[in-house]
């Protein structure tokens, strides 16, 4: 979906009546810089460029991508060099990144920073989630203040028996982590997931994982990543990244097909159809 919203940002500002109609069209602001706000940004930023060669008329056009976040610097999960690295590729393609900054009220077409700036924009994405789904205060589970479900080592819901709990949606302590709990990752996830199907077949055991490493993409052949005894970026970091994302694909089938179709990108330009006209599923009740 946002990717076609974004390919239509680029119609509308070709039929822009106005400057200020176009510069807002070509506005793009992404609240939150963890791992959905960086990587959206970048791979988004990298399709306009792309696609503005059917666009002859917006090539000399300046286009914002603001990215805002209230953390002091982006991407606060991984080493401090990696995320300047990130930070540096990011302003050096002309995003406007604004750290210590929130997101105080929204407007049709505009939204209003803590730091006093108005931004028009056409297109605001929130990437900041600091709450687990609502669906959990339906359970009458007990709930912590961010709205997850408290679990105990042997992913157990406290106070309950026969009630487990895991993933995004829960607070799970980590043995090899005591000081915090576990981040809303699929790479923890899936231990998670692991470690519960052995605790319901066998004798439960605490959960405990330690990190084989973070990656971020920074758009196409960009990357970052952190992997034991190493901090890679540019080319191999992308590189790693890809690889790693392989490995977690079921079936021997279906990573083949993604490498083949990843293989073949590698020659030509990025697709850019927009292809939003094909219909929408149906919203779930």
């Amino acid at each position: 979906y946002l990717r076609n919203h974004v390919l239509r940002r680029l119609e509308a500002a070709v039929a822009a009546q106005s400057e200020g109609h176009r510069r807002r069209e070509l506005t793009f602001l992404f609240v939150g810089a963890g791992y959905a706000g960086v990587e959206a940004l970048a791979e988004l930023s990298d399709l306009v460029r792309d696609a503005l060669r059917h666009y002859p008329t917006l090539r000399d056009e300046p286009q914002h991508w603001i990215l805002v976040d209230a953390a002091p610097k982006i991407l606060p999960e991984i080493p401090r060099r990696l995320g300047d690295y990130a930070a540096r590729q990011l302003s050096g393609r002309g995003v406007d990144i604004r750290v210590s900054t929130t997101l105080e009220t929204m407007e049709p077409h505009a939204a209003m920073l803590s730091d006093g700036d108005r931004i028009l924009a056409s297109t605001v994405v929130w990437t900041a989630g600091v709450r687990a789904n609502p669906m959990n205060e339906r359970f009458g589970l007990p709930l912590d203040e961010r709205g997850r479900i408290k679990v105990g080592p042997t992913l157990q819901v406290e106070g309950l028996t026969n009630v487990w709990a895991l993933g995004d949606g829960a607070r799970v302590p980590n043995l090899a982590t005591p000081d915090a709990y576990d981040p809303p990752t699929s790479q923890h996830a899936l231990r998670q997931a692991r470690r519960l199907v052995k605790n319901l077949t066998g004798s439960p055991k605490p959960y405990e994982y330690r990190m084989l490493g973070q990656v971020a993409t920074l758009g196409r052949y960009k990357g970052i990543a952190q992997i034991p005894g190493l901090l890679l970026r540019g080319f191999p970091g992308w590189f790693v990244t890809r690889t790693y994302h392989l490995y977690q694909l079921p079936l021997l089938t279906r990573k083949l097909r993604v490498v083949v179709d990843w293989t073949t990108a590698l020659f030509f330009r990025r697709d850019i159809a927009e292809l939003s006209m094909l219909g929408h599923p149906e919203r779930l009740r």
